[in-house]
């Protein structure tokens, strides 16, 4: 058996890794943390419709090329390695796979892949029913909305802006107007979405924190040739390690299933192994990153706040590690 990615997967990994780090870099990020439903970010968008990012899970009949989980969670740790404030997860990864299984009630599946149309989803916040509204991220933009299990169109919803830590989210309490159109759950696909993006998070915040300990000085030395630093370091790095081949394990189970997922099986365990190790993994590079980098990383004037916050955002969405954890041993019997 090969435990590998192949070259077309490899190849489109690194086409959209190229094109993010050259559209979608600081500069940009940054200015989206200050206008994040402005042009500067949103312009990557048809960019990445061209080369069918919105589509990867899309039949050829609607657009896209349907070459799978495993390419798309490959994709999405590119755009968490560079925290891109767009919803591509939202739509490409929930909104597009909903709606093939839904066989597009809303006739926005073609529209969506060629990257005209947006969807949001709201997801829960921290374990679960909060009692809070639903919360959906670039709320300004998107043209659809994935409420439960329900899809509403801009105008079936009364949107009300919320003020985030991660201010590119474009934040919003989203309350519905109408029953709207049932599509499905999308906790099996958020859940691994945002794995996945958990994954390029907490290797960009591993290999930000080593360049920065390897010039930053103390004592007449490098802060990154102390061992404490070492260990904590080579810690947080081997936990996002571990953590991103249950990512793509989950993904492979999704492909075997063709995305039919039930309450719980083989491909919602894999799909909660993945988030658990991915939310603690990320969250673990976070609290590494943040004290190794001492007081800037405190700082809005340093960019490390960017990733940080995207992470403390996205650990808990569509259930946090601790929820993920109770579902299975549910599952498995060892919990009432």
């Amino acid at each position: 058996m090969f435990f590998g990615f192949d070259e077309d997967q490899i190849a489109v990994k690194e086409a959209v890794g190229a094109l993010l780090d050259k559209r979608a870099g600081l500069t940009v990020l940054q200015q989206a943390w200050s206008d994040p439903a402005g042009p500067a970010a949103w312009a990557v968008w048809p960019d990445l419709a061209d080369m069918g990012v919105q589509g990867l899970l899309a039949p050829e009949s609607a657009g896209g090329s349907d070459l799978g989980w495993v390419t798309m969670t490959l994709v999405l740790s590119e755009a968490g390695r560079v925290a891109l404030p767009l919803p591509l997860a939202e739509t490409a990864a929930i909104g597009v796979p909903l709606l093939v299984s839904a066989g597009d009630p809303a006739g926005v599946l073609g529209s969506l892949v060629a990257g005209r149309a947006v969807v949001t989803v709201a997801s829960g916040i921290g374990e679960a029913d909060s009692g809070e509204r639903p919360r959906a991220p670039a709320a300004s933009r998107a043209d659809w909305f994935v409420l439960g299990d329900r899809l509403y169109g801009r105008d079936d919803v009364v949107l009300r802006p919320v003020a985030s830590v991660d201010a590119t989210r474009d934040l919003a309490e989203v309350e519905a107007l109408g029953e709207g159109l049932v599509v499905g759950s999308p906790l099996e696909f958020g859940a691994l979405a945002a794995a996945a993006v958990l994954v390029g998070l907490g290797r960009a915040l591993v290999s930000t924190t080593v360049d920065y300990v390897k010039d930053r000085h103390q004592f007449g030395v490098p802060v990154g040739s102390f061992q404490a630093v070492k260990h904590q370091l080579a810690d947080a790095a081997m936990h996002v390690e571990f953590a991103a081949p249950a990512v793509w394990a989950a993904a492979w189970e999704m492909d075997q299933r063709g995305g039919d997922v039930g309450n719980i099986g083989e491909v919602a365990r894999s799909v909660s192994l993945a988030k658990a190790l991915a939310s603690d993994a990320a969250e673990r590079a976070a609290r590494t990153a943040l004290q190794c980098h001492g007081a800037m990383g405190y700082t809005d004037d340093y960019h490390l706040h960017l990733w940080l916050k995207r992470v403390w955002c996205l650990s808990p969405a569509f259930g946090s590690a601790r929820w993920h954890r109770r579902r299975v041993g549910v599952d498995m019997g060892l919990h009432g």
